[in-house]
């Protein structure tokens, strides 16, 4: 993210505000909030503050970091990438910083690819932080925050603002943060939350707005002021109907100047956008109606097929995962007029976007990413309640970027690329490699790294599977190649297999694709397969050569003896796992990466793990007697241990709700607690077999539980009460080590020592 000069205030615009913020950066008390919060609907302003401010920094020498969260960058706006940008532009800006960060990953250099936001905050901003004690104060930006993610009750944009209100506490006393956001629910609950560290500003609260407005208007009016067909009185109207809203006065503006029908007057053009009927209490519709008057004049609801190529162009620029220029967008949807067998498909292109400047920038260039002038416009198109037959169905955006993308891949790609001089040079080695990149189109660029997000919008049919065996077949080695040139190996999902045990040479030596990674590929593998007929010159394994990819994914290494217990979170992204040597780990599942430290409070062996239903908890049973209860974010252990147990705890298992935890001891009791309380719920000696407890579950309604012993029974409980439920069910020989319900809550499956199921 960088400071954009044209989002910067008009000067004589805003100048209360920007001077509260200023005299709170440069007030040098220490009980001063570190954080200045600033929200408000949409289009009033909040990122042309936050632009001014960092300018203003960045001239005083004070700019620790300015970042924005962009829709239009779907894959940059993760709270984790955000992090990691924070901590590189505080590198550049404060070189104390970045010795501090230069030794820390010195010694750490996985923290580096941590997913763990707190762990992320801890090494990459506060620790280095710490090193910058001067006078002088440090402001670090955050425009756009509302843009992280959308409103989840433990989504994306509230963990990472979570972290960043208990972060910023821990960072020197002239460390100063502001953050901008709209006033979106899940975001105002957080900051009620922390109101008292914050310096809080409403929008719709600042005076002199439609003052700043009706000066924004002249400004912008002056070319038609100054030819006589437009008004100081027109501009007094203009700034009075935009209410508190600039981003609408702002595409007024650009509207009355854009070209939409040859003798179209700009005095008509306003009188008409005067005369819309909005509710000026509502900003949002205020936008809407002016989007859709704008829209109108350009294409006719009417005419089926404006309105067709309408969707399809502007559906591709909004499903794009990030800005694309007009011969991009040209070359995408050529290639895929050849997989449809049309000629003529680049003329929606050229029909089509010249006219959307009002809403959309880099319109009229060839070469310029083309994206909306302000999020509310994507908002808009997107949501078929607010923008109605102007509505952009996006995953037929999706589906075209998709297709266009493959067929491009397998009518451009070709061996070599980029003309690299030989096959023994790291890439690293290559003094030129910028220049050689350059060398690749633009759409080529695009089409590698983003393919595999947009094909899973495409129906399914033999059409399409014909063109992605094509690809696959063909031409999936000169795809990694230009990957690992960009250095976006990673993107090589659907070749996963190759990757995972290539990659490394990939990264150091392109050329190794054929010199080393080639030879080794599985016999019986497709990629071996494909390549063989293409490759004859490539080194030959005489013996050993697998016929099949391991069945293994990746090898998880950290713990320092046997691992006893392991769990996948609900969702799949992460594992946990318990060891002999008393921690429990936390993994990225499709990374294999450790998410933060180890875990640390059990004082012996830790038997079994479980998460909870929502992913956010972790409970831990140990030969220390205890039960315990992790926080998955921060890696805390949550209150104290869970005491009760007088012998090792064999088994734990969270409730379906996630409200209960049931543990099953060496004791022979199984115990159940309140997993918020961390208080025992019911009396344990009902809870008893007559020999160790192996085993525990709950069933899927969450109101029974059942257990195995080893004194070769199970039983069932009543999870409310504690007490069993009829006689204990026998028929294994040997102790019952593991016990599980089906689905429907009908069934109990047992494994017991006796080798029978």
């Amino acid at each position: 993210a960088y400071i954009d000069r044209d989002k910067i205030c008009l000067e004589g615009t805003r100048v209360d505000i920007i001077d509260k913020i200023s005299q709170w950066i440069n007030n040098t008390e220490t009980n001063v909030p570190k954080i200045f919060f600033l929200h408000g609907p949409a289009g009033t302003g909040k990122s042309a503050i936050a632009h001014t401010i960092g300018k203003q920094c960045k001239d005083q020498g004070c700019l620790g970091a300015f970042f924005r969260f962009d829709r239009t960058f779907s894959l940059e706006r993760t709270p984790s990438k955000a992090l990691r940008s924070i901590a590189y532009n505080m590198a550049i800006n404060l070189p104390k910083f970045k010795n501090g960060l230069h030794e820390l990953l010195n010694t750490n250099p996985y923290m580096a690819d941590s997913t763990s936001l707190p762990e992320q905050w801890e090494n990459l901003i506060q620790i280095p932080a710490q090193l910058v004690l001067d006078t002088k104060p440090v402001v670090i930006i955050i425009d756009a925050l509302d843009e992280c993610g959308p409103q989840e009750v433990n989504g994306p944009r509230r963990q990472f603002l979570s972290v960043m209100m208990k972060g910023v506490r821990e960072l020197p006393y002239n460390f100063r943060v502001l953050v901008t956001s709209r006033s979106e629910k899940d975001i105002l609950e957080v900051l009620t939350k922390y109101a008292a560290q914050l310096h809080i500003q409403d929008m719709s609260e600042l005076e002199h707005t439609k003052e700043d407005i009706y000066k924004y208007v002249v400004h912008k009016m002056q070319r038609a002021i100054n030819e006589a067909n437009f008004t100081h009185e027109q501009c007094e109207t203009l700034a009075k109907r935009a209410e508190k809203h600039f981003q609408w006065a702002f595409t007024v503006c650009q509207a009355l100047y854009q070209e939409v029908k040859a003798g179209v007057k700009v005095k008509k053009r306003f009188e008409k956008f005067m005369a819309l009927n909005m509710d000026s209490r509502n900003g949002l519709n205020l936008l809407d109606q002016l989007y859709k008057a704008i829209l109108a004049e350009i294409f006719d609801p009417s005419d089926n097929d404006a309105m067709n190529e309408y969707r399809k162009v502007v559906g591709q620029i909004l499903a794009a995962s990030e800005p694309v220029s007009k011969l991009t967008l040209q070359s995408l949807q050529i290639a895929y007029g050849h997989y449809l067998g049309e000629t003529d498909s680049e003329q929606g292109v050229d029909a089509v976007i010249p006219w959307l400047g009002s809403l959309f920038i880099g319109v009229n260039e060839l070469n310029v990413p083309i994206r909306p002038v302000h999020t509310s416009v994507r908002d808009f198109l997107l949501d078929e309640t607010r923008s109605h037959q102007f509505a952009v169905p996006i995953a037929e955006g999706h589906k075209m970027i998709g297709v266009g993308c493959i067929k491009l891949m397998t009518e451009q790609l070709h061996f070599n690329i980029c003309g690299l001089p030989n096959s023994y040079l790291r890439n690293s080695e290559l003094q030129n490699i910028e220049d050689l990149i350059k060398g690749i189109l633009p759409e080529m660029l695009y089409a590698c790294c983003f393919w595999d997000i947009h094909l899973p919008y495409t129906p399914c049919d033999n059409k399409i599977l014909g063109l992605i065996n094509a690809f696959i077949m063909g031409y999936s080695l000169f795809w990694m190649e230009v990957l690992s040139l960009l250095n976006r190996i990673d993107m090589a999902r659907d070749i996963k297999k190759c990757v995972n045990i290539f990659g490394k040479i990939m990264v150091e030596s392109t050329p190794h694709l054929y010199v080393s990674a080639l030879p080794f590929l599985p016999a019986e593998s497709i990629l071996s397969k494909a390549t063989q007929q293409q490759f004859h010159n490539v080194a030959k394994i005489c013996k050993g050569q697998k016929e099949h990819w391991p069945s293994i994914q990746a090898i998880l290494v950290g713990h320092k003896k046997c691992i006893t217990s392991v769990a996948f979170s609900l969702d799949g992204k992460k594992i946990a796992s318990g060891s002999l040597d008393s921690t429990v780990r936390i993994w990225d599942a499709e990374t294999g990466n450790a998410i933060g430290k180890p875990l640390k409070e059990h004082k012996s062996s830790v038997h079994s793990v479980a998460f909870s239903p929502d992913g956010m908890k972790i409970v831990s049973g140990s030969s220390d007697f205890t039960v315990r209860i992790w926080d998955v974010e921060t890696g805390n252990a949550i209150g104290g241990p869970l005491l009760g147990h007088n012998n090792p705890v064999q088994s734990v298992a969270f409730s379906p709700d996630g409200m209960k935890i049931v543990s099953g001891s060496s004791d022979c009791t199984i115990r159940i607690w309140d997993a918020e309380t961390g208080n025992e719920i019911g009396t344990p000696p009902q809870k008893r077999h007559n020999n160790l407890v192996q085993s525990v579950a709950f069933s899927p309604d969450g109101r029974r539980i059942v257990s195995g012993s080893d004194n070769f029974t199970m039983r069932i409980w009543d999870a409310e009460t504690g007490n069993a439920i009829g006689k204990p069910l026998k028929g294994h020989n040997d102790s019952v080590q593991s016990v599980s319900f089906s689905p429907d809550g009908k069934r109990i499956v047992s494994g017991s020592l006796d080798s029978t199921v």
